[in-house]
């Protein structure tokens, strides 16, 4: 009887998975455009809401790995696509804007598991400030040749600095010292760098994984 009982609550466990699980679109779409703003946040860290620096509708994928010991570990809104799908039938972290995230594997870097998130879109998308503040630095980025690192001090904690990698910025685009504002400042656009770094978003999604990276370090 009790091997019956056992096998019963396994078979509806599958079952359960089976109906909640959402269809291959529905997945692949990483917010729902229809019930998501300019400015839908993504994620938490240190006080600072991050906000999607691109449009829903412009999105590929969302990814977050580790970058460093030196990074802040954020809090993601949303559903974790990479996670054991019977964990989901006790922990729902669905949002109204139906977000849908990877955590992608270490590949060997350390730091916390949240401690960059990749945004995903195609190049020449236009990328928005993900957080409201004050640019403080705006340095080439070391990966990709053209593109750049904007920094970003937000109004919510002096003493963090929010930045934004692989953006290709020129003189029409907020500048240093410049106000931000959360999913309205352009910062210019995704670059193009699949080529270059063979991104490992592109093993989550089904495109060639342009993105931006998004990343909150603690200063003084």
């Amino acid at each position: 009887m009790a091997v019956g009982l056992l096998l019963s609550f396994v078979l509806a466990l599958v079952f359960a998975v089976l109906v909640q699980a959402p269809d291959a679109s529905e997945r692949e779409v990483p917010i729902d455009p229809g019930n998501a703003g300019p400015a839908t946040v993504l994620a938490e860290a240190a006080g600072v809401e991050i906000s999607t620096p691109v449009r829903p509708e412009s999105l590929t994928g969302l990814g977050y790995h580790p970058e460093g010991e030196s990074f802040v570990e954020m809090a993601p809104h949303g559903e974790n696509l990479s996670a054991n799908p019977l964990l989901g039938l006790f922990a729902d972290g669905s949002t109204p804007e139906n977000i849908h995230y990877h955590l992608m594997y270490a590949a060997g870097r350390t730091g916390p598991r949240t401690g960059a998130l990749d945004v995903g879109a195609q190049a020449g998308t236009t990328v928005y400030a993900p957080a409201t503040g004050m640019i403080t630095a705006i340095r080439p980025d070391p990966m990709v040749q053209g593109a750049n690192v904007v920094e970003i001090k937000p109004d919510a904690n002096a003493n963090v600095r929010v930045t934004v990698s692989l953006v290709r910025s020129d003189g029409a685009n907020a500048g240093v010292t410049s106000r931000v504002t959360a999913g309205m400042t352009e910062l210019g656009t995704v670059a193009d760098s699949a080529k270059i770094l063979d991104p490992q978003l592109s093993s989550y999604i089904s495109d060639a994984g342009n993105h931006v990276t998004i990343s909150i370090s603690r200063v003084g």
